[in-house]
């Protein structure tokens, strides 16, 4: 079959005059650039292998689809379940936590805890925000490394250590 459209044929030889999209728009990334998404994937892979190190015997649940309203990982110790949500800032400024209140409507709802993981930056806003919604069933929590996984795991097991999931 030959294509007859001499538009086509005649392309190379004269140049582009028009853009063209060569990636269907649902296929595009929306909201972050390619440096945000990247520092996003190997942080969660960071997470992950700390969660792993942290806590062999517990189960770690990963969500592999972009919500705003459910956490990235379920982290099962001993049978209790800590939310755990990771957040990566490109600069080490403020972070406010306008991406949150989706997340904290639905855990204060279900009684859950959850765990913020914060790249860099200072979480003193977004603390405010999240004691005002879940109270003491969540933290935020500075990691960026092994150095702090003691921050971490005291978040954790304070969380796990508290009895009930819903107040009386």
């Amino acid at each position: 079959m030959i294509d007859t459209r001499l538009y086509r044929w005649f392309l190379p030889l004269i140049g582009r005059r028009r853009p063209v999209r060569r990636t269907p728009e649902s296929f595009r990334p929306r909201g972050t650039s390619s440096r945000v998404s990247r520092l996003a994937a190997r942080y969660d892979a960071d997470v992950d292998e700390a969660l792993q190190r942290l806590w062999p015997k517990a189960r770690v649940y990963h969500d592999r689809e972009f919500a705003r309203d459910r956490a990235d990982f379920l982290l099962v110790v001993r049978g209790r379940g800590v939310m755990v949500e990771t957040k990566v800032k490109s600069d080490p400024g403020l972070f406010r936590g306008s991406t949150l209140p989706p997340l904290l409507d639905r855990l204060q709802r279900d009684g859950r805890r959850l765990v913020v993981l914060l790249n860099q930056g200072d979480p003193t806003p977004a603390r405010e925000l999240v004691a005002e919604k879940l109270g003491d069933k969540a933290r935020i929590v500075v990691w960026s490394g092994p150095d702090q996984d003691a921050e971490l795991w005291s978040a954790v097991e304070e969380l796990i250590a508290q009895e009930s999931r819903h107040p009386l």
